[in-house]
């Protein structure tokens, strides 16, 4: 009989994950014990990314091909921070024991504010998200030519850019910003950045929110920025068979690069392409001045 929990170390703990061997991907797909293993190894370069901000989960008890769920409030151990935010306690991903605790609970995906203690509702990430409409290699090749796009009118404000794969079908494209204007600030810098994007190909891109009027066009996105909004972070891993990850990019490894899920959960890395992203945080409020 398969053990019913298996003890995974994360730094000085030892995190107790229940039913290891169930899939969370299907038959002969990667197992929950496989996705805490996954969180624990990674941690070194996701944390980083986590620390400070207040998450939320995306669970999937009896795995991707079930219905999963969020959760923005899970009661969490003792030894798990947590933060106040205007819509209740948030869990804190501040080690690879919060990570490891939260394979436990079937979360496939952890998804991230932009701004984080002590600034929240500040934010200093914007976040472009470029969602294909297709899902094959041309739909995947446009997305490309976009992000590249975004970085050219980021470079015009002043900003900084930084690429990542989303692990489902398009790409992110992240900017570190001072933690000098609030969220709806942050919105409005990113829904300008979109439409100049979306302006340069009109018939190929689109800012339209709603999916019947997009007309097959890739959604340059500017959702994830704004009050309390989430977006997928870097290395979470996507409800998706093969188990793909949400993988940071140097730009050069962007061409050639053919799908969203390139990377899986057997990634391995010793440095992240976005470690010193911090230091390179820019003025978002003279970005919106240069803009006006």
């Amino acid at each position: 009989m398969a053990a019913e929990t298996a003890g995974v170390r994360a730094g000085r703990r030892v995190v107790a994950v229940r039913r290891p061997g169930k899939p969370l991907f299907g038959e002969g797909g990667a197992t929950k014990e496989d996705l805490a293993r996954y969180h624990a190894r990674i941690a070194p370069l996701m944390l980083p990314h986590l620390r400070d901000r207040p998450v939320a989960l995306e669970r999937f008890p009896d795995g991707i091909g079930a219905q999963g769920f969020f959760v923005k409030h899970p009661p969490v151990p003792d030894w798990v921070r947590t933060v106040d935010t205007s819509g209740g306690r948030m869990m804190l991903c501040q080690d690879a024991a919060a990570l490891v605790w939260c394979a436990d609970q079937a979360a496939v995906t952890v998804h991230a504010w932009q701004s984080r203690e002590p600034n929240l509702g500040r934010p200093d990430r914007m976040v472009i998200d470029l969602d294909p409409a297709g899902d094959g290699p041309e739909s995947f090749a446009g997305c490309r030519d976009a992000a590249r796009d975004v970085r050219e009118v980021l470079d015009d404000l002043g900003l900084a850019a930084y690429v990542m794969t989303t692990g489902s079908k398009g790409l992110h494209v992240r900017s570190p910003l001072r933690p000098e204007l609030d969220d709806q600030g942050v919105r409005r810098l990113a829904e300008a950045v979109a439409g100049r994007v979306a302006a340069l190909r009109p018939d190929e891109r689109t800012t339209e929110v709603r999916k019947a009027a997009r007309g097959g066009r890739l959604f340059v996105d500017f959702l994830r920025n704004g009050r309390e909004q989430l977006a997928v972070a870097p290395y979470a891993v996507r409800a998706r068979p093969g188990a793909p990850v949400a993988a940071p990019l140097a730009w050069e490894e962007l061409e050639g690069l053919e799908s969203a899920r390139a990377f899986t959960i057997g990634l391995e890395r010793e440095e992240c392409p976005f470690a010193g992203m911090g230091r390179h945080a820019r003025s978002p409020r003279r970005a919106l001045e240069r803009l006006g």
